[in-house]
């Protein structure tokens, strides 16, 4: 783990209020897909950290960046005043919701803004070649906070081993590879059919990571031991 000054050199913002910061990252420092780093900001006089996962794969080069879906939180809001050209206290790398080809099959669960380290895995899979078999169920509310359908949709078309479910919770209108409802066991089942021989990660605000361990463990008699997880808490 270091402790960097990095600098901010891009905000990109993908909808509604979730927004991309990005940070110059070169030389010397390295981390795995999946990771996060805890960001210090000075606010009213006070330094305060607040931890984010990284959505960005060690394969991308020259940078680093997070993704936050922006809040009325204090914190939130110093997060969105951010100055690009300024540098700002990081200490990375952390965590081991980590993924680099150790199974050779794996399932994800994700909802929201915890799709982030996940884009970093798969991303990282993709420019590897690593030659497991992935799946996603991304789960969310509307289609614009589907963050990252881009992304997913260009690596699938290069990377034959990734399979990606999209589910919507609140939406009239039909969209094009999009299923409605929530991530259930029978949802599992149907498109994942060799889902007793893989390892499943759940990433997610702890409500719903607390709902899809109880599915794997109760409904689909997955082992303790081959479930991952990691609890996503708003700033």
């Amino acid at each position: 783990m270091q402790n960097l000054e990095l600098e901010l050199i891009e905000v990109i913002t993908h909808c509604c209020d979730v927004k991309t910061f990005r940070f110059e990252l070169v030389g010397g420092v390295s981390y795995k897909p999946g990771q996060y780093l805890v960001l210090a900001l000075d606010i009213d006089g006070k330094n305060i950290s607040k931890a984010f996962s990284i959505s960005s794969s060690p394969t991308e080069k020259g940078y680093i960046e997070f993704t936050k879906k922006i809040t009325d939180s204090l914190f939130s809001r110093k997060l969105d005043s951010l100055e690009i050209g300024r540098a700002y206290q990081i200490r990375m790398p952390m965590g081991k919701f980590t993924f680099e080809g150790e199974y050779s099959r794996a399932a994800f669960l994700s909802g929201g803004i915890g799709i982030t380290p996940i884009r970093s895995i798969f991303k990282y899979c993709t420019d590897m070649s690593v030659a497991s078999s992935l799946a996603l169920f991304y789960s969310s509310r509307t289609p614009e906070y589907l963050i990252f359908r881009n992304d997913f949709n260009t690596m699938q078309k290069v990377n034959k081993n990734l399979k990606i479910v999209y589910t919507l919770t609140d939406c009239d209108e039909k969209v094009e590879g999009c299923r409605t409802g929530y991530v259930d066991d029978e949802l599992v089942k149907q498109e994942l059919p060799d889902y007793r021989e893989r390892v499943f990660y759940i990433c997610g605000p702890p409500a719903m990571v607390d709902a899809m361990r109880s599915m794997l463990l109760n409904k689909l008699s997955i082992p303790v031991q081959k479930i991952i997880t990691e609890d996503f808490v708003g700033y």
